[in-house]
């Protein structure tokens, strides 16, 4: 559920207010870029990385603003006090303007920023473990967060049917990312291995790798086939809303013995303990 007021290029308007010609190049042509953080305690968790890869998505798409990082924090927070937003998902999107032609790209691009309601995770997804399907498809321009999401919407009747969480896409037998999450194997030596290229890298991936440099786990990015996921200890995702989330399933093959790897589970640990530190010395824009 939204939150009551957005942003919509330059005002702050009520979200029954809150709407859009239909020549915006978002829904014309599927030009738009997004991202989304939480927020947690009024806090935007990880805002500047996400800030850099928002700019660096609208350079790939070459949607220039003339926003800077500090005009864009400035109105994040604005957003969370006016909805007085101590828990949210906060969504930023830019699409290519209003085009009375439908194809042509004007100067001016729009800007929307919303709040929703951000559910707490379920706890059996950590207890137990989840399950992924596997498909056959790469992104167009993977390395940009757009607002094509077609594949993966197309998917949901059969994830919800196999009762499976994601879809993690391969392409000519080579594995890339989930539609929402970057993806992580552990092999028998508890080394992490995960896609280096050919898909967005996520934020939450940036912070566990980090993590895991800092604690002495070796990372490979490098090139992962499908043929692999049979030898691997273990799996999980990770995504802004989920942390590090374990896997135990893709398709029909369990992956190691089927039950959470206990890697999985303390990298999750101290991915919150870096969420939790990260609150703790922020400015707290709702006190």
């Amino acid at each position: 559920m939204l939150f009551p007021i957005l942003y919509v290029n330059g005002q702050f308007v009520p979200k029954e207010e809150a709407l859009i010609p239909v020549y915006d190049l978002g829904l014309l042509r599927g030009l738009g870029i997004f991202d989304f953080f939480r927020v947690i305690d009024g806090v935007p968790i990880f805002v500047e990385d996400h800030l850099e890869r928002l700019q660096r998505s609208l350079n790939l798409l070459d949607l220039q603003t003339g926003l800077t990082a500090q005009d864009w924090t400035g109105l994040i927070y604005q957003v969370i006090r006016v909805n007085n937003a101590r828990r949210a998902g906060f969504r930023v999107v830019v699409t290519g303007g209003f085009s009375e032609d439908g194809y042509s790209i004007p100067a001016q691009k729009n800007i929307y920023l919303m709040a929703h309601t951000l559910p707490e995770n379920d706890p059996a997804q950590y207890a137990n473990g989840i399950r992924i399907l596997t498909a056959e498809y790469h992104r167009d321009m993977p390395e940009a967060k757009t607002t094509i999401y077609v594949k993966s919407m197309t998917m949901q009747q059969k994830l919800k049917a196999e009762k499976a969480y994601e879809v993690l896409y391969h392409w000519n037998g080579q594995l890339f990312e989930c539609s929402r999450c970057n993806i992580f194997f552990i092999d028998h030596g508890g080394e992490l291995h995960t896609p280096a290229r050919g898909m967005l890298k996520g934020i939450t991936r940036k912070q566990i790798m980090d993590i895991a440099s800092q604690h002495g786990i070796p990372v490979h990015e490098r090139d992962i086939q499908l043929s692999e996921i049979g030898g691997m200890a273990g799996a999980f995702l990770t995504a802004t809303t989920k942390g590090a989330l374990p896997v135990v399933k893709i398709d029909d093959l369990p992956v190691g013995d089927g039950r959470i790897h206990p890697l999985a589970v303390q990298l999750n640990q101290w991915y919150e303990q870096r969420v939790a530190d990260y609150i703790r010395n922020a400015v707290h824009p709702l006190d």
